[in-house]
């Protein structure tokens, strides 16, 4: 997968190296800049946040192959050059529905979380 931030485009492969090979493209409601599956019912979410210049850890129950993407409003083609802003908040942690593309933000208790680069760990 390789993701068009600007474009709030995610290009998949299908059948890397078969006869069979090719791209799809999920349009997203959001701009994003990273994407990490859940791999396991249990794990963690560690993401850079942009807001303190920290990695912050989400941890919890997840279901196995849930995409989870950093949103980043402000890396959108015709962002503002003044970010965050109106109708361009701060960077969040979203939840990435694969067939639509639609993002619905995640509601966290605890730090600010303003992630840019995630990974999954399964625990």
């Amino acid at each position: 997968m390789l993701t068009s931030q600007g474009d709030k485009e995610q290009i998949y492969v299908h059948g890397p190296g078969t006869w069979y090979q090719h791209l799809t493209v999920l349009a997203l409601s959001q701009s994003v800049d990273d994407t990490a599956w859940a791999t396991s019912w249990h794990g963690t979410y560690f993401g850079a946040s942009t807001s303190t210049d920290t990695i912050e850890a989400v941890s919890g129950t997840f279901w196995p192959g849930t995409a989870f993407v950093a949103v980043t409003p402000c890396d959108a083609n015709g962002a503002p050059a003044t970010c965050p802003g109106p109708g361009y908040p701060p960077n969040y942690l979203g939840q990435l529905n694969m067939y639509t593309g639609k993002i619905t933000p995640v509601s966290l208790h605890g730090p600010s979380f303003e992630p840019q680069g995630m990974i999954f760990v399964a625990s």
